[in-house]
């Protein structure tokens, strides 16, 4: 080439004399710029993907002509016309790849990118594809993936080997742009960079006006330039990228590839729609917004890259509508008036096909249906939902204008929201000083059921620390709940005027106009919002306040309420605590700090606050229950859990019930609400459940060591500790109805509380459930003498142990020198259950004359089957029947033992044997309904009454199977009794059961007490 005919390289050409470039010729740059393109595509790398050749410069060239407006053209400087010339040249060089890179790929990062391929690749056609090519196929993809930090890189002057070894094309390019300022370079290669990359609303970075000189041509607006560049190279996509003797030369195996030159050979066209006026005309002096697709798709076969094309035409449509929105920032914020971007959409109607429909089946929904169950009965049944979903949107746009504020080094704390309710005029407004909404703020989110601004990708990068209390898009909809008729008034920094809204019935039309923001309140004149709703006649309107309150309870902005123009009542309080003091004094309860009190604690992102009362003699401050006349009357007690200080939950922090008084806020949680916003959903690792559970174990914690420090017994702590632990936690002998949201997750934070004596070769410790649960093996020992021990070491504080009392009124201690003894196990307690939970019984020694049971605990290895006995009471309800052989040693005539764990039977008895064969016959089919027939046969089995009849002498079996047929010993259908005795051999039951005198081995045995095995 000679010389240019393209209005941008001649426009480009101008910049050869300015003082950065002086020495550069355009031409020339073009020239080895097109011999270095044509290594695109050769030694196997890249040679089926679209061409990246200089046809394609030329193209893309061409497409900038008409995609800068002439207003615009006539603004740009020689700078900026170079500046994006150069971007066009280079933005595709990183895709050369040189016979030398490909042979040392294993030396660069390509290695650990081609392991992490082949190990997480989702696309099977992809998979097999890299399998059956290669490296040839990958190095292309790991190029193509970094193509634009590669070029970027390679301009700055660097060969960093993690993208490839290409040290003679870094060479090259910097012996062409050698006459080139550093500065400019350097942006250059950002810019280059860019169209890969999604940070171009970075005004920063990109800035408006740059400058290379003292000459207004010697500034450039590189954030323009970036959004041409990327424009022009998404629009390119017409068949002369892709030509058709190329085509047929090679065979495409490449999946990606395939598609990528089938739709591009079906585009025909890609150029501006016209413009026409009213009468349908087409008129050319209107500025064209819409950029026309002209393509043919020809056989069934080329159905895929039809919706090929149109999905990347969709994806272009949100590039454009972003670009449109980063172009008026620019305009609004940093001053770049005259760059103007005037094309918001895409038109398809120019795309034909042929051999296939162009519509693609895929479910719909019912509008007005649709609309109509989100703000029924079905989502929200509470219509004061309204004031708690307009309430928290405005806080969010305030918390969100404080970090725009803050990004650029302001401090904004004017921001507020304002709740007016005018009763004659029936006109419920909410006023909020925040970010406001743009036009695009207005189509995106407002009118768009499911979208929300908070969960863009933008707002997402720009902010990552920001969490919004709302996530759905769905809380304007609740509006239409009360009203039928909606004004919205709102002004953005980004637009000089302001959006008015009006909405008329949920699927009714809505009308957007523009508004002088001179005529706006002074609140939300800058920036912010007005939601006016016309409230229905049959919506009561006298608990307004009460709703407030209920909903926002710690706002991180302030909340104002004001009533036919009275002075404005500020809503919610500034910390949890101060809301439990209020409620408290007010019903009788004087929070002085020796009677009453109120703690308030936080981990992680949750704080609670809870009520506690001092027992004078207990010398500690238990947790308070809720009124429980105030629960029956459905009142609004000051319990719950809020996120970002609205409640969303109205029971106890971590519980499905209402139990202790507790009050909890979750701040800066990626964790969110159900839809409704009714409850906490909840994160796999239940960080926000382990959260609140802690705050309950740090308490109980706290008090038992406060006892110890007042010269308490650490028995006395810790029996204590239990004591406090009831409102939290069932127990077998509590009667309190508990319900948490997770028994497991609240029994493994507490399981971490100090609540266990251990003594190892007489050392005592009080150890956690945790620590007990670690240990491989220990002992419990159970016989009055321990028990009394035990008691003793409570009432007195003493260094004294249990081994060494034992050891004072014993001749021998049977403590002494074993390992792990846990000293006051107590099964009834679940986290003593827990402490036990992975091990079983290995061992069982019984001291017949000594009235003592010792039990060892192992880590499980299947020793026993364990059964539920349903009609025994909690201290002998499970039943161990041995699956090996397991001697009992110490027991006379007994076939086992009853301990606090349970009844334990050993295996050489006649009892067991038949056990044994009469699970096997039920457990030959596994089945849910044999399990529960064989613990009903079990249950039979133990019950103290069929034992009572077996002991008597010349009974009448007959007679007593009978009387057993007729008794209900467990509450199950008679279909199932009779399908249980369907299974037993009756005549061998008699046998083996009821003329048999069995007894078990147990400490209660020495008690004046009627025998219950």
């Amino acid at each position: 080439m000679n010389q240019f005919t393209n209005y941008v390289e001649l426009q480009a050409e101008k910049a050869e004399n300015l003082s950065f470039c002086r020495g550069i010729k355009l031409l020339h740059i073009r020239d080895k710029v097109e011999t270095m393109l044509g290594f695109i595509g050769k030694g196997g790398i890249f040679e089926e993907y679209t061409v990246h050749s200089i046809e394609h410069i030329d193209e893309m060239l061409k497409i900038v002509e008409w995609l800068i407006p002439d207003i615009t053209k006539e603004k740009m400087t020689y700078a900026e016309w170079l500046m994006l010339t150069l971007a066009i040249y280079f933005h595709d060089l990183g895709m050369v790849v040189t016979k030398d890179e490909f042979e040392h790929r294993d030396e660069t990062g390509f290695k650990e990118y081609k392991e992490k391929v082949l190990e997480n690749t989702e696309e099977f056609e992809y998979e097999e594809c890299a399998k059956e090519r290669g490296d040839s196929f990958l190095y292309q993809e790991f190029v193509r993936e970094n193509h634009a930090a590669r070029i970027r890189q390679w301009i700055e002057g660097k060969n960093a080997r993690n993208l490839g070894e290409a040290e003679a094309v870094c060479q090259e390019i910097e012996d062409i742009l050698k006459n080139l300022d550093k500065m400019f370079k350097a942006d250059l290669a950002m810019i280059c960079e860019s169209h890969h990359k999604d940070d171009i609303e970075d005004f920063s970075k990109y800035k408006v006006k740059k400058m290379y000189g003292n000459t207004e041509n010697e500034k450039v607006n590189l954030n323009y330039i970036a959004i041409i560049l990327r424009t022009a190279d998404l629009l390119h996509i017409t068949r002369d990228r892709t030509p058709s003797v190329a085509r047929r030369l090679i065979n495409v195996s490449n999946p990606v590839s395939v598609l990528e030159w089938e739709k591009q050979m079906a585009v025909r066209a890609v150029r501006p729609k016209d413009q026409r006026n009213e009468e349908g005309v087409v008129d050319n002096s209107k500025q064209k917004d819409t950029i026309e697709i002209t393509a043919y798709f020809d056989g069934a076969e080329t159905a895929e890259a039809y919706f090929g094309l149109s999905s990347y035409l969709q994806y272009t449509r949100k590039e454009l509508a972003k670009c449109c929105e980063i172009v008026e920032k620019a305009q609004k914020r940093e001053g770049a008036v005259g760059y103007e971007f005037p094309w918001r959409e895409v038109d398809e109607s120019q795309i034909e096909v042929n051999g296939f429909e162009k519509k693609k089946l895929q479910f719909t929904i019912a509008q007005d249906n649709i609309l109509q169950l989100l703000v029924g009965h079905t989502l929200y049944n509470d219509s004061s939902v309204v004031v708690r979903e307009l309430v928290q949107n405005g806080i969010d746009a305030v918390r969100l204008q404080t970090e725009y504020e803050k990004r650029n080094g302001k401090d904004y704390s004017q921001g507020k929201v304002w709740v007016e309710w005018n009763s004659v005029k029936r006109q419920l407004s909410f006023w909020d000083n925040g970010t406001g909404m743009s036009i695009q703020d207005v189509e995106n989110y407002l009118l768009k059921v499911g979208a929300s601004k908070y969960r863009d990708e933008v707002v997402k990068k720009q902010f990552p620390n920001f969490t919004s209390i709302s996530h759905f898009g769905i809380g304007i909809l609740t509006c239409f709940m009360v009203a039928n008729d909606i004004d919205i008034v709102t002004s953005s920094d980004e637009q000089e005027e302001a959006n008015s809204i009006n909405l008329r019935k949920v699927n009714g039309s809505y009308l957007l106009r523009k508004m002088d923001k001179n005529e706006l309140d002074v609140r939300i004149k800058q920036h912010g919002t007005m939601v006016k709703l016309y409230v229905r006649s049959d919506v009561d309107m006298a608990k307004l306040e009460n709703d407030l309150r209920k909903w926002i309870v710690v706002p991180e902005i302030p909340v104002y309420l004001s009533v036919d123009g009275n002075e404005n009542i500020r809503i919610g309080y500034n910390s949890l605590k101060e809301i439990l003091i209020k409620y408290l004094n007010e019903t009788g309860h004087d929070v002085d700090g020796e009677k009453y009190d109120v703690y308030e604690k936080k981990h992680g992102n949750v704080t609670v606050a809870y009520a506690v009362r001092h027992l004078k003699y207990m010398s500690d401050w238990c947790l308070m229950s809720a009124d429980n006349r105030r629960v029956q009357r459905k009142a609004i007690l000051p319990i719950g859990t809020c996120v970002e200080g609205i409640r969303v939950e109205f029971s106890t922090p971590g519980y499905k019930n209402t139990s202790i008084l507790a009050i909890a806020n979750i701040k800066n949680s990626k964790y969110q609400t159900n839809v409704a916003r009714s409850a906490i959903e909840l994160d796999a690792n239940n960080e926000i459940l382990s959260d609140i559970y802690d705050v309950y174990k740090d308490y109980v914690q706290e008090q038992m060591d406060r006892l110890e420090d007042q010269d308490y017994a650490q028995s006395w702590a810790v029996s204590e500790g239990r004591y406090l632990m009831r409102p939290l936690i069932y127990d077998d002998y509590s009667n309190s109805r508990i319900e948490p949201i997770d028994e497991d997750v609240l029994i493994h934070r507490l399981a971490h509380l100090k609540c266990l004596a251990l003594e190892n070769e007489g050392v005592r410790q009080i150890v956690s459930a945790e620590d007990v649960a670690e240990l491989e093996e220990i002992n419990i020992f159970e016989c009055e003498m321990t028990r009394a021990g035990e008691y003793l070491l409570k009432e007195v504080r003493s260094s004294a142990t249990l081994s060494s009392l034992i050891g004072v009124v014993c001749k021998d201690n049977f403590l002494a020198g074993v390992k792990n003894v846990i000293c006051n196990i107590d099964m009834g307690n679940l986290l003593h259950q827990y402490a036990l939970k992975n091990k079983e019984v290995s061992k069982i020694e019984v001291a017949h004359k000594e009235r003592r049971i010792h039990v060892t605990y192992s880590c499980k290895n299947d020793l026993w089957y364990e059964f539920d006995l349903r009609n025994r009471g909690l201290a002998a309800r499970s039943l161990y029947i041995p699956k090996k052989n397991m001697v009992i040693s110490g027991l006379k005539e007994e076939i086992g033992v009853k301990n606090f764990g349970g009844i334990y039977i050993q295996s050489n008895t006649e009892l067991c044997e038949y056990l044994i064969k009469v699970i096997g016959a039920f457990q030959s089919e596994d089945t849910e309904e044999n399990k529960i027939l064989l613990e009903v046969f079990l249950s039979y089995v133990f019950d103290n009454k069929v034992l009572e009849v077996a002991y008597k002498q010349d009974v009448n079996t007959s007679n007593m199977f009978k009387q057993l047929l007729e008794e209900r010993f467990v509450r199950v259908s008679n279909e199932l009794i009779e399908k249980m005795w369907a299974k037993i051999d009756t005549q061998e039951f008699v046998n083996k059961i009821l003329t048999k005198n069995y007894t078990l081995y147990s400490i209660d045995n020495w008690s004046r007490k009627n025998d219950s095995i």
